[in-house]
């Protein structure tokens, strides 16, 4: 049996600390950098008009890991818009402009997978 150290792993990955589940509140304009330890984020709009720009993580640093990404209020209070950090445009799937609009993917190290697209 192999005995597996985390903290060697994190130092060695980068991970800065444990996955973590995330809450954003989206005033206009906001924009946030994922972190490879972002491994859940729900991002909710303040106002009408709000709408907030998430940039997933590194496709090469996130390889191996599952993002879960919900707007709980996506058409209800404007939309949340994910973008890939090595293009900075906007992922294929990655509007996510109505209530409940959801999204787990899955980094190969080489692209985005689409495991769950869940446009409410």
């Amino acid at each position: 049996m192999t005995v597996v150290n985390r903290n060697n792993i994190e130092t060695q990955h980068d991970l800065k600390g444990l996955p973590r589940h995330l809450a954003l509140t989206a005033a206009a304009g906001l924009t946030y950098q994922m972190q490879v330890s972002d491994t859940i984020l729900i991002v909710t709009s303040s106002g009408a008009d709000a709408a907030g720009i998430v940039t997933l993580p590194s496709l090469a640093e996130a390889a191996g890991r599952f993002y879960f990404i919900v707007a709980p209020t996506g058409a209800t209070a404007g939309d949340i818009s994910l973008y890939e950090k090595e293009t900075g445009s906007e992922f294929a799937r990655g509007d996510m402009d109505a209530d409940d609009d959801h999204l787990l993917l899955f980094s190969d190290g080489v692209k985005w997978r689409v495991i769950l697209d869940g446009v409410a």
